[in-house]
């Protein structure tokens, strides 16, 4: 069984966009590069995200794909490979009537995960959610996974982590201090 760390993408990874649709509005965040070097020696790293802007309208599922392919070019041309990318682009009060559903992979609800755990064979006890939203945070403990905030004005501080972190590299400090 492998371990996981499953990521939020805007927040966490990337600097958040209000429903980020260009791929030249990809901003690393300081220190996840860093962060996600440390984690891969020891996890596979897999992308987790809402994308609700498919079903409000505000952009397309390709568009989706090309800011997700460029996100992952500019990690591999840095050194970070990530395993997999599942992204929820359903909203149930959406606009585009194919997408406007009560879905089971929107965070907080595992689908995500669950496809992640069908196609790497994860043991979930032994992964880790990072995000920087309530979401990300109930989505671990739906899952059964550890938790990590990352700290900034999007979380409403609803849902204890287990861990709080500044950054991705903070996070992966604690995580490697916790094996």
């Amino acid at each position: 069984m492998n371990r996981a760390i499953f990521l939020d993408r805007d927040g966490t990874i990337i600097e958040e966009k209000n429903y980020l649709s260009d791929v030249k509005q990809i901003l690393l965040l300081e220190n996840s590069v860093k962060g996600l070097k440390i984690l891969q020696d020891n996890f596979l790293l897999i992308i987790v995200s809402n994308q609700s802007g498919v079903a409000r309208g505000y952009f397309t599922e390709k568009e989706v794909n090309k800011v997700n392919e460029a996100l992952l070019n500019m990690l591999e041309n840095q050194g970070v490979h990530i395993s997999g990318v599942y992204y929820c682009p359903h909203y149930v009060n959406g606009v585009v009537e194919k997408y406007s559903i009560n879905c089971n992979c929107r965070k907080p609800k595992t689908g995500l995960i669950d496809k992640a755990c069908l196609d790497f064979s994860i043991d979930l006890n032994k992964s880790y959610v990072i995000g920087d939203k309530d979401s990300d945070i109930q989505l671990a403990k739906n899952a059964g996974c550890r938790s990590i905030l990352i700290k900034n004005s999007n979380y409403l501080n609803k849902i204890s982590p287990n861990y709080t972190a500044k950054d991705l590299y903070d996070a992966a400090k604690y995580i490697l201090e916790k094996e």
